[in-house]
């Protein structure tokens, strides 16, 4: 695969990870000029961005296996950004409410495309490692979010930085509009209720596929907590509003960086040098970071045992991507594979990030009016809890048969 469509794809990941997280980078900043309450935020935040996101993902997975992918993300790309911009004007609530599930089906369109565009054009060796650095725009988006509020929020505000992000999307519009891609395969004819039925039959078949996947969407209950760190550092945890979101934007670039495109790199490595199985390699990486993420809820703020913690957490949201979507992707055949990556953003958008947000934002709600002092670690720890059970779904995906796809 061409580097430079590799990173032209990783940039555009960037793009999207950042636009998603604006709302959670400047969340004390938008809760106070919007005047919004906590579930007013978790809402914003959470399930008006993923409940449309999930929905979205699934259909662009199908689309871009009947209409082109280069053209499905193009429009996507070319909504999420416009929108984004919009939501830089809002002035209340509804408005805010209003923007958030355009941007959310514009970004639904990325994964399912992108992802498959760069395995088809990988070989086996290095489809881990590609994939690590296609989702390391996961963390350099939410870091270089976090990081752009702590720089240009109180240079520009949060307004001006919505509509210049916006502004950036569209240019990248006009690169994107002359990619070049395979066409689509017809011969099958793609609907969404044919393709899901013979996903279903693959997960009966190849069981390894089904706990991989509810692996990686268990593990986002983790991913849920994201857009209330900046709250919870700063209300619990001792920090400014500016600091906590620089050191947070910083970690999540620095430790991101290396789960996606490290653990990538390590299961690539470890299956090609020893012949060990990229569902060994993650069990053994979320059994090691599962204990951190207990030590980061409940340690002091600005203590080197939170700063492990922090980087723990920040690895176990980031480790699962590249080798989970390539364990399930060895086990499909090529007409399911978009509709596969949609349906799993389908249900981590709904259950784990859009619900688990909401739980959060109203649990804390509760603590907070019943006098609680931890009202969010506490909601956050039991999201985290959740988000352990990808261990045991791991660990059933590498105890299950490795028939590969036809």
């Amino acid at each position: 695969m061409p580097v430079g469509l590799l990173l032209f794809l990783l940039t555009l990941h960037i793009i999207n990870q950042i636009d998603r997280q604006l709302v959670a980078a400047f969340a004390t900043d938008i809760m106070h000029d919007l005047e919004l309450s906590r579930s007013q935020f978790a809402l914003i935040a959470g399930l008006a961005f993923s409940g449309v996101y999930a929905f979205a993902a699934l259909y662009a997975g199908v689309l871009a296996d009947r209409l082109g992918r280069v053209r499905v993300l193009s429009a996507g790309l070319g909504v999420w950004s416009l929108f984004t911009a919009l939501a830089g004007l809002a002035q209340g609530f509804w408005t805010m409410l209003a923007a958030r599930p355009f941007v959310a089906a514009g970004e639904a369109t990325l994964v399912p495309t992108a992802s498959n565009i760069i395995l088809a054009r990988v070989s086996e060796r290095h489809k881990a490692a590609a994939l690590g650095l296609f989702f390391a725009g996961i963390p350099l988006g939410i870091g270089g979010g976090f990081l752009i509020a702590g720089q240009l929020g109180p240079l520009i505000g949060w307004r001006w930085t919505f509509i210049a992000m916006g502004a950036l999307g569209l240019v990248a519009l006009a690169v994107l509009v002359r990619l070049k891609d395979d066409p689509p395969d017809l011969s099958h004819r793609p609907t969404l209720a044919g393709n899901l039925s013979a996903l279903a039959e693959v997960f009966r078949a190849r069981p390894r596929a089904l706990w991989a996947s509810l692996a990686i969407i268990f593990a986002h209950f983790h991913t849920a907590t994201s857009p209330f760190v900046q709250l919870w550092l700063t209300s619990e945890k001792g920090y400014a509003a500016g600091p906590a979101a620089q050191l947070y934007g910083l970690m999540f670039v620095i430790f991101g960086l290396a789960g996606t495109f490290g653990a990538g790199l390590l299961g690539d490595w470890a299956k090609r040098r020893h012949g060990l199985d990229r569902a060994v390699t993650m069990f053994v990486l979320l059994l090691i970071l599962a204990p951190l993420l207990v030590l980061y809820r409940l340690v002091p703020g600005g203590t080197p045992l939170f700063l492990l913690g922090m980087a723990g957490s920040i690895l176990f949201m980031t480790v699962i991507y590249g080798p989970i979507f390539a364990i399930i992707e060895e086990l499909l055949p090529p007409r399911l594979k978009a509709t596969s990556t949609g349906l799993n953003m389908l249900v981590l958008n709904i259950f784990a990030i859009g619900g688990g947000a909401l739980a959060i934002g109203l649990a804390s709600e509760w603590l907070l009016a019943n006098g609680s002092a931890r009202s969010w670690t506490l909601p956050l720890l039991g999201a985290d809890a959740f988000a352990l059970l990808a261990v045991l779904f791991i660990f059933l995906a590498m105890r299950s048969p490795r028939d590969l796809a036809d």
